[in-house]
């Protein structure tokens, strides 16, 4: 029986797919839901803020090109926090209790630690089926969150 669910998600046809994995899990066991959005430069819609950097290593950088990119992170953001919130909202109407939020970093990391500090019982994420040398050099989320995980895991193709 799962009391706690965790699902990672993002903004693409696949993550909405995945969240509704979850919450069709979350309804059937009458468990909590937890939408997780991580932002990581990995991400499809990801803007590149690499003009940020330049600001770091050369001080005298443009500082309009580094407020440019601040604002576009920013943005990007806002996108993500609007997101999770809807999928939320979105839980809550179909009667299933359910929370959200969004952190920066390693997303195979920040699943497995918000699982363990959770104490979640079952963590739906998403596969896209990188494989062999792909997978390897790409690094894989979820193969990662596979090895890691405190708590079960559902991959969704």
């Amino acid at each position: 029986m799962f009391y706690k669910i965790l699902v990672a998600t993002d903004s693409s046809k696949f993550g909405k797919r995945v969240f509704e994995e979850a919450l069709a899990q979350a309804k059937t066991t009458k468990a909590s839901l937890t939408i997780l959005h991580v932002l990581c430069p990995d991400e499809e819609d990801c803007p590149d803020t690499s003009g940020l950097l330049n600001t770091y290593y050369y001080p005298k950088t443009d500082s309009e090109i580094a407020e440019r990119c601040q604002q576009m992170w920013e943005k990007f953001c806002q996108k993500g926090l609007e997101m999770v919130k809807a999928r939320a909202d979105e839980a809550i109407a179909a009667g299933v209790n359910a929370e959200f939020m969004q952190k920066s970093g390693s997303p195979g990391r920040i699943i497995c630690d918000m699982a363990r500090n959770w104490e979640t019982d079952l963590i739906v994420i998403g596969r896209r089926g990188y494989s062999g040398l792909s997978e390897l050099f790409l690094g894989s989320v979820s193969n990662y969150v596979l090895h890691h995980a405190p708590c079960s895991v559902l991959t969704v193709q």
